[in-house]
């Protein structure tokens, strides 16, 4: 890779963002970020039966204090509910509330059935390369 390269690649990494940002809207007083911890919790229980809050942490790679705050708002909102575990009373554990399944399946799962649809030319073995370049740049951007 070249210097100019470098520079396109950068050019579409903040065109993705961008994307991001105009996304449908959201109910008021919800933001992206809930939208993608209520996802991960869904997929968490979904896999492994049962959500921690460090399983959350770790699938969006934000830090305990951020996503306990982003938990705490989602509850407030009536979307997730939190309680303690059977066996460790001290374990928080994380499901969504009918509420918060509604939107998981309205902002997520219809709505990226419905995009998909727009992209059947783009190939898995691409979309894969395309993550690995962007982990890529995070992983090896100066000064992390």
């Amino acid at each position: 890779m070249n210097t100019t390269s470098l520079k396109h690649l950068l050019d579409a990494c903040f065109t993705a963002k961008h994307i991001i940002e105009t996304m449908p809207a959201l109910p008021k007083g919800m933001k992206p970020r809930h939208i993608h911890v209520l996802d991960s919790v869904n997929e968490a229980c979904r896999e492994q039966e049962e959500c921690r809050i460090s399983d959350v942490s770790n699938r969006l790679n934000i830090t305990m204090p951020s996503i306990t705050k982003l938990i705490q708002e989602l509850e407030i909102m009536g979307m997730l509910e939190r309680y303690a575990d059977d066996v460790d009373k001290r374990v928080n554990l994380l499901k969504l509330t009918d509420k918060g399944k509604a939107h998981v399946k309205k902002y997520v799962q219809d709505f990226h059935e419905n995009w998909v649809k727009h992209l059947h030319d783009i190939s898995d073995q691409q979309v894969e390369e395309s993550i690995k370049m962007i982990e890529r740049l995070h992983d090896t951007m100066p000064g992390r």
